[in-house]
């Protein structure tokens, strides 16, 4: 589903709500806001064409590998086959496929790690306590929009926070700075 999202849409936000924010309605499942901005044609054919090369690129690393192992796996299966050997052919068509398997799983794993690195940008993260409701359904304060029922202590909404963010997202960054 990520990947799904990520394909189409920037990521501008995500918003983690307390585990108890929705215990009122019977539901135990730890909740976050998923806040996206669908790319625009030019975008998506940035991003497409970034995706295509980072495919491309990480699966010629691995063309020779591959070949020698399919090529091995298949004179093997016809040695099988010649020796009218039934099971060491099912067990070497399955050990092929397994391969094939695992190695587009692992080149796909790889071109999406190019991929994030090819076409960056930030991500607002915003991990919230009083989102406005309590574990009983029962109302509270909310840090998460300009009210009158702030929390103590908070100075800055999430939404005066992520506006800010959009202005320059650099004072946001921990750590090593982004591309």
């Amino acid at each position: 589903m990520r990947e799904f999202c990520e394909n189409r849409a920037f990521i501008r936000a995500v918003v983690s709500l307390p585990q108890e924010t929705f215990f009122s309605s019977g539901a135990s499942v730890k909740a976050s806001l998923l806040f996206m901005q669908k790319f625009t044609e030019k975008e998506q054919a940035e991003f497409d064409a970034k995706q295509a090369q980072a495919l491309a690129e990480v699966t010629v690393n691995y063309s020779a590998e591959m070949q020698v192992e399919i090529d091995r796996l298949n004179a093997a299966i016809v040695t099988a086959k010649a020796a009218k050997d039934s099971e060491r052919r099912k067990t070497l068509q399955k050990e092929l496929a397994d391969y094939r398997k695992r190695i587009a799983d692992r080149i796909a794993t790889e071109a999406r790690a190019s991929l994030k690195i090819r076409f960056p940008y930030p991500i607002f993260l915003y991990e919230a306590e009083k989102v406005g409701i309590t574990a009983t359904g029962e109302q509270d304060q909310n840090e998460l929009y300009p009210n009158d029922n702030l929390p103590p202590g908070v100075p800055r909404t999430a939404v005066e926070l992520y506006q800010d963010f959009r202005r320059d997202p650099t004072p946001f960054f921990i750590g090593e700075t982004a591309k």
